[in-house]
């Protein structure tokens, strides 16, 4: 050993006999939590929740010395880990940090029927940021000591001595998805940087897997917050993204499809920063991150109460919070949101009430739409075959006038008026039916009622159907055959041939019917085979109540008849039929003068 080395290690030696005399803590104090954990009862010696730290050697200790400094002594330890638990989740905490680190939801499995666990140990990182003495210290590094422990509530301590510490408490109650959580700073005031006026609260977390379809998880990556005075809002991070939080924030969450991790300020943290995106990982779907500031008053004793919500992103459980965390659900936008949580939701959960398969469920629900709907539907069946009626006259028209189509819409139009017949009378009914659709079409994947569902040959009602794997993916379709999809197709393009017929349609509009299913196919092939099932359902409906309409309601002699005594009346014009006529004349008499410019 040389002389440099000799010297190195005499003022080590000297730096920890004066750090042991002067500066050293005592040994936590086991301490029962504050008042606002109920039933807890002291630790004693015989319960082994903490370790005693194994001696380490003077380099070691100098090392921490420098790193930590006042908070040196628990740099170092054994992790312990602990569990809280009720009747719906069971959280895994650690000494290593004072945090949780595992959330298991008792209720709910993954789609290979093992516990369904939130996030892992190793997959997340909780953790606060101090600054004292000239250090950023941050308490997941460091081992905390446990002071109190019951079935229900735990508190973790970082001890400088009895009336100095900084401490970790958390709580679950029976019956209810959120945990919650205090920090309490006592006596710190002098050991924190007096110019740094703040805490940052760091929160990551790499999600598992859970339902059958890996790349359909990755389409509904979102950070969800909310201001404390606004509404609800979200960063979409389907591909790698941030934001940064510049008003007071009631609360931040981590969505997944079915399933959210959520923490709640019981005031509000003063600002933060939100990012996160997708994991290319056959196991893990996405990661998340938060930056959450805390402001430090550097009083004798500082509190701050917060909330985990860790649990289903169910519509009825997150809105017994009235915090709009329920805004979560995407239920759709607008009139569709507004058609979902006042009507569909309704009724999807009084069919529910009575324990009925949800194939079943889905099928009195199409029913209930379809009658309820029906005097819209019975609108347009009676317009189309007035419609098919007048067409014989229209074909007469379009054969007169067939190098004149101004004169042609022209003339059609005096047809309608004198038939009392309106062109548009089958296009309104329809388009008042449209938001209902548009509705389910959110609904149905967002419902975590129907996770995991199995009905006839599809074992997930919010996924995808399957009767057959392909050993090769078929680019924009996938790699299997839903027979769900393919039945609404088929019913599709029945119905379109059924209406044709009905209605007359010639032209493009005769093609577009054919066209948009066979668009859908590949899109609906992938998505959750409920809605394709509703879609299905709603087509044999219809034909049902067509061919019922035709048969025994639809007297098209009797409409013909109708139509000829209204062409013997004076023609009473509407303001939009005036309108309408006006549009074609301005056309007519333009395109006369274009003709009569290209003579000269």
């Amino acid at each position: 050993m040389d002389r440099n080395s000799i010297v190195g290690l005499f003022l080590i030696g000297i730096i920890l006999v004066v750090f042991n005399m002067f500066f050293l803590p005592e040994p936590p104090v086991k301490e029962i939590a504050p008042a606002s954990i109920q039933t807890e009862i002291s630790v004693d010696s015989t319960t082994n929740l903490t370790e005693e730290l194994p001696e380490e050697d003077s380099l070691v200790q100098a090392a921490a010395a420098a790193n930590y400094g006042v908070f040196a002594p628990f740099a170092t330890g054994k992790e312990s880990q602990l569990t809280l638990e009720n009747n719906l989740i069971a959280i895994r905490l650690n000494t290593k940090g004072g945090a949780i680190e595992e959330v298991e939801l008792k209720e709910f499995k993954n789609y290979s029927k093992t516990p369904l666990i939130l996030f892992e140990k190793g997959q997340s990182r909780y953790s606060y940021s101090y600054s004292a003495g000239g250090r950023t210290i941050e308490t997941a590094d460091l081992f905390f000591s446990v002071v109190s422990k019951t079935d229900t509530s735990l508190s973790f301590r970082l001890a400088l001595d009895d009336n100095r510490y900084i401490q970790h408490s958390y709580y679950v109650r029976t019956n209810s998805y959120l945990v919650g959580h205090e920090v309490n700073l006592v006596g710190m005031e002098q050991i924190l940087a007096s110019n740094i006026s703040y805490t940052t609260l760091h929160w990551s977390m790499n999600t598992p897997s859970q339902e059958k379809d890996i790349e359909d998880q990755r389409k509904v990556l979102d950070i969800y917050y909310k201001y404390v005075n606004d509404s609800p809002d979200y960063l979409t991070i389907t591909k790698d993204d941030s934001e940064d939080l510049k008003n007071l924030v009631k609360w931040v969450s981590f969505k997944q499809k079915f399933f959210v991790t959520s923490l709640i300020a019981r005031e509000s943290f003063e600002e933060g920063k939100i990012g996160g995106g997708p994991l290319l990982s056959d196991t893990h779907v996405a990661k998340y991150n938060a930056d959450l500031v805390l402001p430090i008053k550097h009083k004798a004793t500082e509190t701050y109460g917060m909330d985990f919500y860790f649990g289903p992103n169910h519509f009825q459980t997150l809105k017994t919070f009235d915090l709009g965390l329920e805004k979560q659900v995407p239920l759709g936008w607008g009139i569709f949101g507004w058609v979902n949580r006042l009507f569909v939701i309704t009724t999807f959960n009084w069919l529910d009430s009575f324990g009925l398969n949800y194939g079943l469920i889905i099928f009195i629900l199409t029913l209930i739409f379809k009658v309820l709907l029906f005097p819209l539907t019975y609108k347009s069946y009676l317009s189309a075959a007035k419609m098919k009626v007048l067409k014989p006259e229209i074909d007469e028209l379009k054969a007169k006038y067939e190098k004149e189509p101004q004169k042609v819409q022209s003339e059609q139009m005096k047809l309608f008026q004198k038939a009392g017949v309106n062109p548009l009378g089958g296009c309104f009914p329809l388009l008042l039916q449209f938001p209902i659709l548009i509705a389910l079409f959110n609904f149905f994947p967002a419902s975590i009622e129907l996770r995991q569902q199995p009905f006839l040959w599809a074992d997930d009602l919010s996924s995808y159907d399957s009767i057959l794997d392909l050993p090769f993916h078929i680019p924009f379709y996938g790699a299997h055959v839903s027979l769900f999809t393919l039945l609404m197709t088929v019913s599709t393009i029945i119905y379109t041939r059924m209406n044709n017929q009905i209605t007359g349609a010639t032209g493009q509009m005769k093609y577009i019917g054919y066209i948009m299913p066979l668009v859908f196919l590949p899109v609906l092939n992938s998505y959750s085979s409920a809605l394709s099932y509703y879609y299905f359902l709603a087509n044999m409906i219809t034909f049902t109540q067509q061919w019922v309409v035709r048969r025994f309601v639809i007297d098209e002699d009797a409409i013909h008849r109708k139509i000829q005594e209204n062409k013997k009346k004076p023609v009473k014009r509407s303001k939009f039929q005036e309108k309408l006529e006006s549009i074609s004349k301005a056309a007519q008499q333009q395109q006369q003068a274009k003709a009569a410019g290209k003579k000269k």
